[in-house]
């Protein structure tokens, strides 16, 4: 079976620095790519909930992680709508390896069970190996727990867009944190280690901008206090039901899970 898998690489129309910078690193990538037009407000059908967002940050977002969390659905979006099979995500402010990328657009993700695989994260997480070498012996396929901070890059089934767009189709928190909740949408959660993908250093084009809080628009303590609670109990409670170990004992002396067509071989 031959897979059609898209790769789209977010980044604003007027970046052409940093478009310009990607793309000559990816003169090397050897499969197709694109790039895929940030937003800057959503597009229906998603909207943003300010009251919510109150309740679930405790502050309503910044125009920055508006426009992350529109340009993510809609990528999402298009992409169920479309004819691929798998989908991968870059931001355009990442350094990629694309040995490993051509060998996941031969693989088909969804016979392994494997519908959202995060190729990065900006903070360490908690996780468990859930099978030894993954790409080669020093390559582990990671199955997270609780929230994957970091949209720089992904790869998604059809099933795991779908289960995506139906969880987040209201924009009341920053789209990592909307991504990570497998207890919502039923979809486990993995990553690669090491990331096959990094973030290049400098300074964050979100997390500073827009103006400050307010005392005014700080969310009830009470109405967040709540929710917290039954985020965690739903968490506890997908960990709780899910298979142990889905890709049986994790053992390192099985050879590489993804092992490369001959083709893609070096």
């Amino acid at each position: 079976m031959h897979l059609n898998t898209a790769i789209r690489v977010i980044s604003m129309g007027a970046a052409q620095d940093r478009r310009q910078r990607f793309s000559d690193d990816a003169r090397a990538a050897e499969v197709e790519w694109s790039y895929f037009d940030a937003l800057r407000l959503p597009e229906a059908p998603l909207r943003y909930d300010e009251s919510a967002a109150l309740v679930h940050t405790g502050r309503p977002l910044r125009a920055g992680e508006i426009g992350c969390y529109a340009s993510h659905h809609s990528v999402w979006s298009w992409f169920i709508k479309s004819g691929h099979d798998q989908l991968i995500v870059f931001e355009d402010d990442v350094v990629v390896d694309w040995g490993a990328i051509r060998v996941l657009c031969e693989r088909d993700l969804s016979a392994d069970g494997i519908h959202i695989l995060r190729l990065f994260a900006t903070h360490p997480t908690r996780s468990k190996i859930a099978r030894y070498k993954l790409f080669s012996d020093h390559s582990h396929l990671m199955r997270l727990r609780g929230h994957c901070y970091g949209t720089q890059a992904y790869v998604l089934t059809r099933q795991g867009a779908a289960a995506l767009v139906k969880s987040c189709d209201v924009l009341s928190m920053p789209v990592d944190w909307a991504m990570s909740r497998y207890w919502d949408y039923g979809i486990d959660n993995y990553a690669v280690f090491p990331f096959p993908v990094l973030e290049r250093l400098g300074p964050s084009t979100i997390a500073h901008d827009g103006p400050g809080v307010s005392a005014e628009t700080i969310s009830p303590r009470g109405s967040r206090f709540v929710w917290r609670l039954r985020e965690r109990a739903s968490r506890a409670w997908a960990d709780a039901r899910r298979a142990r170990r889905p890709f049986g004992l994790p053992s390192d002396t099985v050879g590489a899970m993804f092992r490369p067509p001959e083709a893609l071989r070096y």
